[in-house]
């Protein structure tokens, strides 16, 4: 941890001296909003759900009772106690004569190759495929509480209609046919008014992105809205502004010498983390890399990390600046990469960064001057074999993108871009879609968009559909745009997008949104606030071909196919979809002809190699290993020295004075040392230091002559953008968040983080996941607990203020700088594991809906959600039981026992703070201010 020495609040610099004591020392803070309060007893000494006796009351009263589970056999329930106790554990005859089926999990970003053990019909385990390239066999505690989401007890497996008014919780089954008949009278009505924008289609998690791409296209709509800006749009445009080519950076970990984090936590939630944090660990332990941490909060991978720093929220940026100076101060830079690959000289270079002097990043972060110097040496000694790494800890800030943009800077004065252990990347973020295509599907719409594409947002769509996800809600709200159609998939956004208020109001008013169908294995907050809920396939029960960044540098394909048939009426969009298209009927229905899925993945599948001896079909190849790489096929090291072929050449033309080669007028590679190479798919066909394409896009200027040369992406804002005008600069630089500047004496500066067991807001329902992890109180630094007299266990009251600096660079949004509506009241938790200026608390948890597990009761009044269950049939004694962790407070903080309920939910103060740049929710930024509770 880190801090200046002449800021006493602040601890100093911890080196690890001792892996397994910094392991156990991480983990008890990492698990701090459990096991900090797990233990201690509140104001009335009770630990625990309840005291002592009434604990041994209900244990006795159970004792030798066996459980009853219903009439369908449930696995992931532990038949224990009693007469069913086990005599045998592990049972050594489980797994016998079990049926292996390969697939993908779904529980989280990263997608892992999973093999379930399924036998009578029913999966009784999950485990990770070893032929997976990526995942390599292994599976985190969330793909491992998979039969926790298969076999809920509360899982929708029928269509319900709301009954009562939206929002009631009242419903009814209905059929299919009637569902399916409604859904594609409404479009057909929207089609019929030329109003095809209208029907919205917003989507979570999307792993069907064919499926969902087609049905869009066919339905005539560019109103395909996500979740990106929440996620990660200001990484991808800091890595799209110097590549063009690739948004996702994929640090060669296994083959370094130095990683350079910056607010990644990979040991735990970074997208891609299960095939990361593996390639990491063997780095160090096979290869003797080092890594070293920059967080505001002590993550596993911080506590786990040779060296530890603990800079002020948004400085990463200044961090990495005062690097690079003393990178290019001290001449440690590569000459001869910088020289060749750039698109500057070095000296304009120090021109731009010359202020950014050590010194100055220890007053913005508060790490030490001396210790940025000592890193920076370290990581240019160790290139090329040295990369950064970074993720929302850095990029979720109003500065986020340029923070970003600072970091990648340091790869690129190292010359470690592209090559053996330094920072790479992939020409596609997933399998490769040029050798691997989907059937035919509709042509793209032209119809624009405002949702999907809002003008004050000035990079979220110029290189990829990135979308603004967190202010469509607001947009309706401000009665901009209005849906006649909502069609939601795989998202709970009254949980996990900003200004709760906001979103839940919107949902709530049928003139702002006409018809809500929501598309969800569970009654989630998102379909308590739906017209209409279809019971979706889980991710064990449905078709799929994907993959994700590969951390081999190869692409890779695989193929998730149904481990068992969908419980009670289950569909997935394979199957809804065509059937909705052929009810609207026209033009839509001609792109649906009658075929199976499993004929449809056939085809898709065709071209994938395989031993012919062996199998009859691509298909057959892949139901059998599941996933599959080409052996033949070389890391994508150093894809800009590829050598242009004289087919490549013929009638090319090259400047003379920049050594750019173009084709018909678009670049196709540059001259470097007498040779023809590819180069970067940049305007440059270098890296882009200085960006003039982002500077011309942020002031709405045409860019056509610089994509024309990159030749990759890039395209200019559509006409609309026109007035709502963003200056980007040309150079990385560093902007301080406005609102952190003045930050008063009762104010701190709120962070978001996810723990190893949950994802942002579908892994709560997951039994084994929420009785590791249901409480989210929130992480106070000592010095910051004793200036507002708290100590754990105490209550607070926290209210979120808009941002300043949002409001100031975009005042036409209209949000302001007033303070969000809704306030939080939430227990803190003190610990060394945050900084001094920041409040850290996790998302993921403070569910009102999605199960009884998700809300933490033990026995709850379903009501008319039953009439989409099978819930006699379905049980799960296993948590009606022995759900300790239950509140029973009544609301009443001094009656609260640490460590029960369902936590709360962070979303409730969070402001919608959309990067003006990129889009980026600003998580990690969110000035709070603190009244302590009696």
């Amino acid at each position: 941890m880190s801090g200046s020495s002449d800021q006493g609040a602040t601890p100093a610099p911890h080196k690890n001296t001792s892996r397994r004591g910094f392991l156990q020392l991480s983990a008890a803070l990492a698990a701090g909003s459990v096991a900090a309060c797990a233990g201690a007893p509140n104001a009335g000494g009770k630990r625990g759900p309840a005291t002592k006796a009434e604990s041994e009351a209900v244990w006795r009263a159970g004792r030798g009772m066996p459980y009853d589970s219903g009439a369908l056999k449930m696995p992931g329930v532990c038949e224990l106690p009693g007469p069913n106790r086990k005599h045998r554990f592990p049972d050594p005859d489980k797994y016998k004569n079990t049926k292996r089926v390969h697939g993908l999990c779904q529980l989280c970003s990263t997608i892992c190759g999973i093999t379930g053990h399924v036998k009578d019909g029913r999966i009784i385990k999950v485990d990770g495929n070893p032929n997976d390239p990526n995942s390599q066999g292994r599976l985190c505690a969330r793909g491992q509480a998979a039969l926790n989401h298969q076999y809920h007890p509360e899982r929708l497996l029928y269509p319900l209609k709301r009954v009562g008014k939206r929002g009631e919780g009242k419903w009814r089954r209905i059929t299919w046919d009637e569902a399916l008949d409604e859904i594609a009278t409404r479009i057909r009505k929207v089609h019929d008014e030329g109003k095809h924008e209208e029907f919205a289609f917003h989507q979570g998690r999307n792993r069907s992105k064919d499926a969902v791409g087609a049905f869009l296209n066919a339905m005539q709509t560019n109103t395909a809205l996500n979740h990106r800006g929440l996620c990660s749009a200001a990484r991808r445009a800091a890595n799209l502004t110097y590549l063009f080519e690739s948004d996702w950076d994929l640090g060669d970990y296994e083959n370094a010498k130095y990683i350079l984090n910056f607010g990644s936590n990979m040991f735990e939630a970074h997208q891609g983390h299960v095939a990361g944090a593996q390639r990491i660990q063997r780095g160090r332990f096979n290869n003797g890399a080092k890594l070293v941490t920059f967080d505001v909060r002590m993550s596993n991978t911080a506590g786990n990390s040779d060296e530890f720093f603990m800079p002020a929220p948004g400085s990463d940026g200044a961090v990495a600046l005062g690097m690079a100076w003393t990178i290019v101060k001290e001449k440690l830079y590569n000459a001869k990469f910088f020289d060749e690959w750039t698109n500057v000289a070095i000296e304009e270079l120090w021109s731009e960064i010359s202020e950014y002097t050590p010194e100055w990043a220890e007053k913005v972060s508060t790490v030490p001057a001396d210790a940025i110097r000592r890193i920076a040496r370290e990581f240019a000694a160790a290139a090329p074999r040295a990369t950064t790494m970074c993720n929302r800890g850095s990029s979720a800030h109003m500065n986020g993108y340029y923070n970003d943009r600072a970091i990648g800077l340091l790869n690129v004065l190292v010359g470690s871009v592209g090559v053996v252990g330094g920072w790479c990347w992939m020409f596609t973020g997933g399998y490769d879609k040029k050798r691997f295509k989907a059937p035919k599907a509709a042509p793209k719409p032209k119809t624009p968009s405002l949702l999907a594409d809002p003008p004050e947002i000035a990079l979220a769509n110029v290189w990829n559909k990135m979308k603004v996800g967190e202010i469509v809600y607001w947009y309706l709200a401000q009665e901009r745009r209005k849906i006649q159609v909502y069609m939601t998939y795989n998202l709970d956004s009254p949980l996990t997008w900003p200004e709760m208020d906001v979103t839940q109001n919107v949902l709530l008013d049928e003139d702002k949104i006409n018809f809500h169908v929501c598309i969800n294995p569970f009654l989630n907050e998102t379909a308590m606030h739906a017209d209409m809920v279809l019971p979706w396939a889980t991710y064990m029960e449905r078709w799929d071909v994907d993959a994700r960044g590969a951390y081999n540098l190869k692409p890779y394909i695989s193929m998730r196919r149904p481990m068992v048939e969908p419980l009670g009426e289950a569909r997935d969009v394979r199957d809804i979809f065509p059937e909705i298209a052929r009810r609207v009927g026209g033009e839509a229905a001609k792109y649906y002809p009658e075929r199976s899925v499993e004929d449809y993945m056939r085809e898709f599948v065709k071209d994938v190699p395989h031993d012919k001896a062996k199998y009859t079909s691509a298909f057959e190849f892949l139901e059998d290993v599941g996933a599959w790489e080409d052996p033949n096929q070389k890391p994508y090291y150093e894809p800009y020295l590829q050598k242009l072929s004289a087919k490549d050449l013929e009638g090319s033309e090259t400047d003379a004075d920049t050594g750019i080669i173009t084709k018909g007028g678009k670049g196709i590679g540059i001259m470097q040392g007498g040779v023809a190479v590819r180069g970067f798919k940049t305007p440059s066909r270098k890296l882009e230091v200085r960006s003039k394409f982002v500077a011309m896009t942020g002031r709405n200027e045409d860019t056509s002559a610089l994509t024309r040369l990159a030749n990759s992406k890039g395209k200019n804002r559509p006409g609309y953008h026109k007035g709502n005008d963003v200056e980007i600069p040309e150079w990385p630089t560093y902007m301080q968040v406005d609102e952190h500047a003045d930050i008063r004496d009762d104010q701190l500066v709120m962070t978001s983080f996810k723990w190893n067991v949950h994802n942002h807001g579908r892994t709560a329902n997951l039994k084994w996941c929420s009785e590791i992890v249901h409480s989210n109180p929130a992480w106070i630094h000592p010095d910051t607990a004793k200036r507002f007299g708290l100590k754990s266990g105490d209550w607070i009251e926290l209210t979120g203020h808009r941002s300043k600096m949002l409001n100031r660079i975009s005042p036409q949004l209209g949000l302001g700088e007033g303070e969000v509506s809704r306030k939080l009241e939430i227990p803190v938790v003190v610990t060394k594991a945050v900084h001094p200026q920041a409040i850290a608390i996790s998302n993921s948890l403070g569910h009102s809906a999605y199960t009884s597990v998700a809300t933490a009761k033990q026995k709850r009044d379903l009501g008319d959600e039953q009439n989409g269950m099978q819930n006699e049939e379905m049980r799960d004694p296993d948590w009606e039981r022995n759900m300790w962790w239950e509140d029973r407070s009544g609301g009443d903080h001094g009656k609260w026992v640490r460590n029960t309920g369902p936590g709360w939910a962070q979303n409730s103060v969070l402001p919608i703070s959309p990067d003006p740049i990129s889009g980026q929710q600003a998580f990690n930024d969110t000035v709070v201010t603190i009244r302590k509770l009696t």
